[in-house]
């Protein structure tokens, strides 16, 4: 009925003057600390220590106009000892002559024996697979009217046979000062070879399970701005995504903590086999911004959303989802808000 805790964290760090940063740091939350009535907290019951050093080239040269590069390392402990997360990344940023961005990394994750405390929702701790993974990325001059960009990311496959990439391009397009857009598209391939699959008791005892899921997802970003007058604008966002994801391979906990992957686990078939899903929706927000007075706003908002889910389970197909997605009824919501000022 009520929970109790701390949040402490101490750094170090070094900002400025000559060509290195760095900062060094200890942060430690307790598993009683709950501020998500008041904020976001993605978890508690956590310890961490960190490390960053940055090489900032900032003076100019024939090649770019600033770089910096930047080596990261982190360990994180559960409050009761239990090493979670033991990796290190080392990535690069660069503006090159002609105003272009380069951006590149590396990480290395779960080094040595690390385990997700997590993974069986309430169960034992699971021991993580040695994963290493990149990401690249190129903006070009955003001095442009149509100025793209395109970032890529992948994870090598591990051990037990996971391996995921992603693709992300967008695009700013500005059609004049007052105009101007952002678009954008995400695809995600992810196959996850211990993805949780849910708790089954049987004659007393509890079985955690996983299964192989290979996951699809596609997503779409458009933000529009246009300001009509210096007191009159509109404001445009809408996101359709949809994912699929097909289960193979059922199984449940062994030997969560065995240093082979295969001993981890061993075959489930007590409730059949997992098929997998099919999620789509759609979220859109309209405002217009009208300040009528010095101080004193009207807005109008129209927000829509579609939703569907369980239609064609484990199967991916852009044109069918997208035709499915909008054929749902869409659910309106009309505000207005309105303020004002009064000087007296």
């Amino acid at each position: 009925t009520s929970l109790g805790g701390y949040n402490v964290q101490v750094s170090l760090s070094k900002n400025g003057g000559g060509i290195t940063r760095f900062t060094t740091g200890f942060k430690r939350t307790s598993p009683g600390f709950e501020i998500n009535d008041a904020g976001f907290l993605s978890r508690a019951d956590l310890q961490s220590y960190g490390n960053w050093l940055q090489l900032a080239y900032l003076k100019p040269t024939s090649w770019f106009r600033q770089a910096r590069v930047n080596f990261n390392q982190w360990t994180n402990w559960n409050t009761g000892g239990l090493l979670t997360e033991l990796g290190g990344n080392i990535n690069a940023h660069a503006e090159f002559t002609n105003q272009w961005w380069g951006h590149i990394g590396y990480n290395l994750n779960n080094l040595g024996a690390v385990y997700d405390d997590r993974a069986s929702r309430g169960g034992p701790a699971v021991r993580r697979p040695f994963s290493r993974s990149f990401w690249a990325g190129l903006e070009t001059d955003h001095r442009w009217r149509v100025s793209p960009g395109l970032f890529v990311n992948g994870q090598f496959k591990t051990v037990g046979g996971s391996w995921n990439y992603g693709i992300d391009e967008f695009t700013t397009i500005r059609v004049s000062d007052r105009l101007q857009a952002r678009v954008g598209a995400s695809f995600v391939r992810n196959v996850n070879d211990a993805q949780w699959n849910g708790h089954f008791d049987t004659l007393g005892v509890r079985h955690y399970t996983f299964a192989r899921l290979d996951q699809k997802l596609l997503s779409a970003t458009t933000r529009l701005d246009f300001t009509a007058t210096p007191t009159l604008s509109l404001q445009v966002y809408a996101s359709p995504f949809m994912t699929s994801g097909q289960y193979t391979g059922w199984r449940e906990l062994n030997n969560p903590r065995a240093e082979s992957y295969q001993d981890r686990f061993k075959p489930f078939t007590l409730e059949g086999d997992p098929v997998g899903f099919n999620f789509k929706q759609f979220r859109s927000n309209t405002v217009v911004r009208w300040e009528y007075r010095p101080g004193s706003t009207l807005f109008l908002v129209w927000a829509q959303g579609r939703t569907e889910d369980g239609v064609d389970v484990g199967s991916f197909a852009v044109g069918r989802d997208a035709r499915n997605l909008f054929g749902v009824r869409p659910d309106n919501t009309f505000l207005v808000k309105s303020s004002y000022w009064f000087n007296w």
